[in-house]
């Protein structure tokens, strides 16, 4: 049975600033080795901060260059961080980078880019195509799969995952606070908190596996984003929760022997292809 110290570095990132973000992600990292953690977390496009438009253009190869140095930087654990990833000249995605022990082991896209509401970005990135970009990171003895946020709001990237491997699935995210004092909804009166905790405990639940959320945290721009990063264990328990509205480091361990236990009592092994083909023609 594989254990894992899993940390969630839920940080502040200043839009457009790389260079200040990639001393944040370095001291992150120095913290969380002292600590012993083998798979680091941080948000969605920690490196360049979320509220970009198009400073997104602008950002790539100071992105490209911290990937590199923290790339260096993953001796002896495994980094997942978010960034802009430029796939053709002037073709940009909104990106995971999985650097391991000094080697970068994965570039994974976003699939889903929400454009309604406050968020607009499929006006400035493009999205990741699922027959070619999901994939599944092997790590050693144990697999990591990763989503990007909106992903998790729809079913179908960690159904993938799961069936293809992987254990723990990290979801990055740039999560805004919404549905604040609404009365309705959640022990802290924050709805959006409690949206993100039961997708994370279905996906969890009904994919038997460990998810490690990281979220944003702090102002950008008219945005501000809540934390509340948060690792749930496949019989949906919650196993380490960061605070409301300030930077944390969220450390715990977790067993991914426990997926398997998970799997005796869950229908995860019956699979009907049926629904994908009939969804596929609605």
């Amino acid at each position: 049975m594989e254990k894992l110290r899993v940390g969630l570095a839920q940080v502040q990132s200043r839009i457009g600033d790389v260079g200040w973000n990639l001393r944040r992600h370095l001291a992150a990292i120095e913290e969380a080795r002292s600590r012993g953690v083998d798979l680091l977390v941080f948000p969605e496009l920690s490196l360049t901060g979320y509220v970009l438009r198009d400073l997104a253009y602008e950002v790539v190869g100071a992105c490209r260059a911290a990937v590199s140095r923290l790339r260096e930087a993953s001796k002896g654990c495994t980094v997942v961080l978010g960034g802009v990833d430029e796939v053709r000249p002037g073709v940009l995605r909104n990106t995971a980078f999985v650097v391991s022990d000094g080697r970068l082991a994965a570039r994974v896209p976003k699939f889903y880019l929400p454009t309604y509401g406050l968020f607009e970005e499929a006006r400035y990135f493009e999205q990741g195509d699922p027959l070619k970009d999901v994939r599944t990171v092997g790590l050693g003895k144990w697999s990591l799969g990763v989503a990007i946020c909106e992903d998790l709001w729809h079913p179908e990237p960690a159904e993938a995952l799961s069936r293809m491997g992987a254990e723990l699935i990290a979801c990055i995210a740039a999560s805004p606070a919404r549905g604040i004092g609404t009365g309705h909804r959640g022990r802290d009166g924050v709805w959006i908190r409690e949206a993100w905790r039961a997708i994370l405990m279905a996906t969890a639940i009904t994919n038997t596996v460990h998810v490690a959320f990281a979220n944003l945290v702090g102002p950008e721009d008219e945005e501000y984003f809540w934390g509340g990063s948060m690792v749930v264990g496949p019989d949906g328990s919650v196993l380490g929760e960061g605070k409301l509205f300030e930077e944390d480091m969220v450390v715990c361990d977790v067993d991914l022997g426990e997926n398997s236990r998970a799997r005796r009592f869950s229908s995860f092994r019956v699979h009907r292809r049926e629904f994908h083909k009939l969804l596929s023609e609605l």
